[in-house]
């Protein structure tokens, strides 16, 4: 009976918990999300790179590998990937938090993004020779920041135009290539 009565109190105390747990509370704003945070690097007109933060991007093919970008209207890296259709997105680190003010916060109009990232011990590198080489990446792609998991070159789909959602923009982008652990 002593037993019964404990194993009672605990499963009263399980729901009482859950119970808590379950309470919806209204927010002020979005959620805070715990997702990828990428950098998305693109060619300038003078060729140099650009990069920025990028948060909204999600693999919505598997075959062929298919991703949606959505780029911010008032920026650099959209006005680069409008005009070129293509760009590297590059999945950040936790040793990248220091370069989110640099690459997410100043625009690359009124900062050298690249002397910045230098600066915190991420100089940009060109792909693995390698690579070039052997055709699996463009010679004349944008410079890659060091450290990420992984880089996808992300071209815009045939025909696809970007469609805009209140002050972004969506690409819909094929992957043509992939390369991890650069500059381990």
């Amino acid at each position: 009976k002593e037993v019964w009565s404990h194993a009672r109190k605990l499963a009263m105390w399980w729901l009482v918990t859950a119970a808590a747990l379950a309470v919806l509370v209204p927010l002020d704003g979005p959620p805070v999300l715990n997702s990828p945070v990428y950098s998305l690097a693109t060619l300038n007109d003078d060729g140099s790179t650009n990069m920025q933060i990028l948060t909204y991007a999600t693999p919505i093919g598997i075959a062929p590998r298919t991703w949606a970008l959505s780029l911010y209207r008032p920026t650099r890296t959209h006005a680069n990937f409008a005009s070129r259709r293509s760009g590297v997105l590059q999945l950040l680190t936790e040793e990248h938090v220091g370069l989110m003010h640099v690459l997410g916060g100043q625009s690359g109009a009124d900062v050298d993004k690249a002397a910045a990232c230098t600066q915190a011990g991420f100089g940009w590198v060109d792909a693995p020779e390698q690579c070039v080489t052997d055709g699996t990446w463009p010679a004349d792609g944008p410079q890659l920041l060091p450290g990420c998991a992984a880089y996808l070159r992300l071209v815009q789909e045939d025909g696809d135009r970007l469609r805009a959602f209140g002050e972004h923009e969506m690409a819909v982008c094929r992957v043509e290539g992939m390369l991890e652990g650069l500059g381990e």
